[in-house]
């Protein structure tokens, strides 16, 4: 008999209390005579199946015959089942699987995470059915790149994988055109689109070499202390661990943080306005510094 048929027969009966031989046969595409063939291969391999006579009979599985009398313990099965509902809610599964195995361990998966790559004005949805298609079906990827200049540069690709980072999506993929591993910011790739061939072997042999080290936040990180006044708590919550801040007596915050190096350090202080003063390090003091009077600068040229 043939396997793939010989699961979608113990799903189907799995799913159903009782199913007809002429429903399994129609199911199936096959004859009635092979669903009691297939039954019969189903029961010498120790699913016990049994079958009823009349007109509300048909095909079985003796109840309580689940995965559940197996080593998985029940914590394992929520486990197993709530990763799957994970996956079928980023669209990488159509639900079926999970249907068919929570069918199998007797249980459902508790619905307690919603993922949703998708950003809030839902623009990147076409971006990220793309970008789905692509890794699934193991196809090359073109689109323009925004580098931290905010120039583009055309880039193909071989892409494996989707990455979460701390506040950002990326994309995990080879780059034919660097001829190297690369992370690429969702928020900066434009027109993507999938392009014609498959992967070399050279991109999954550098796939499979580890964690890339050009992901932000990989490079050693640099200590800051900052003092933000008390009326941005909202931000402080929002971009803080709850270790690196002390509220000091006049409601103001002193955080001790880390952060990787770069420009965008600067432009995130500057998000607080005028209620952030750098502490330390003394060069990002004059950093910010700076870049305040070159603002003052522009805006205090005249016509």
């Amino acid at each position: 008999m043939s396997v793939s048929r010989m699961f979608e027969m113990l799903y189907i009966l799995l799913e159903r209390d009782r199913v007809t031989a002429a429903e399994l046969a129609a199911r199936l595409e096959v004859s009635v005579r092979t669903v009691y063939r297939d039954a019969q291969a189903l029961c010498e391999a120790g699913i016990p199946l049994y079958a009823e006579r009349g007109r509300d009979g048909g095909l079985s599985i003796l109840p309580g015959c689940k995965l559940k009398s197996a080593l998985l313990t029940e914590q394992d099965r929520g486990t197993l089942l709530a990763a799957l509902r994970a996956t079928q809610q980023t669209g990488a599964d159509d639900g079926q699987t999970l249907r068919r195995l929570s069918a199998f361990l007797g249980s459902d998966a508790p619905d307690w995470v919603r993922i949703d790559l998708a950003d809030w004005s839902g623009t990147q949805d076409s971006l990220i059915a793309t970008l789905k298609a692509a890794i699934l079906g193991r196809k090359r990827l073109t689109f323009d790149y925004y580098g931290e200049a905010g120039r583009p540069t055309a880039r193909e690709v071989c892409p494996f994988t989707l990455w979460f980072k701390g506040r950002s999506w990326y994309l995990r993929a080879y780059c034919l055109t660097r001829g190297a591993m690369r992370t690429f910011k969702l928020s900066r790739i434009r027109r993507a689109r999938i392009a014609e061939g498959g992967f070399p072997p050279e991109a999954h042999a550098a796939a499979s070499e580890g964690t890339p080290s050009e992901i932000p936040g990989t490079a050693p990180h640099v200590p800051l202390v900052l003092r933000v006044d008390g009326c941005m708590a909202f931000r402080v919550l929002d971009d803080f661990r709850e270790e690196e801040v002390t509220q000091l007596e006049d409601g103001s915050f002193l955080i001790q943080t880390a952060f990787p190096p770069g420009e965008w350090v600067v432009s995130f202080i500057l998000g607080y306005g005028g209620h952030a003063e750098v502490l330390a390090p003394e060069d990002m003091r004059l950093a910010v510094k700076n870049a305040l009077s070159d603002a003052l600068a522009r805006y205090g040229k005249t016509e």
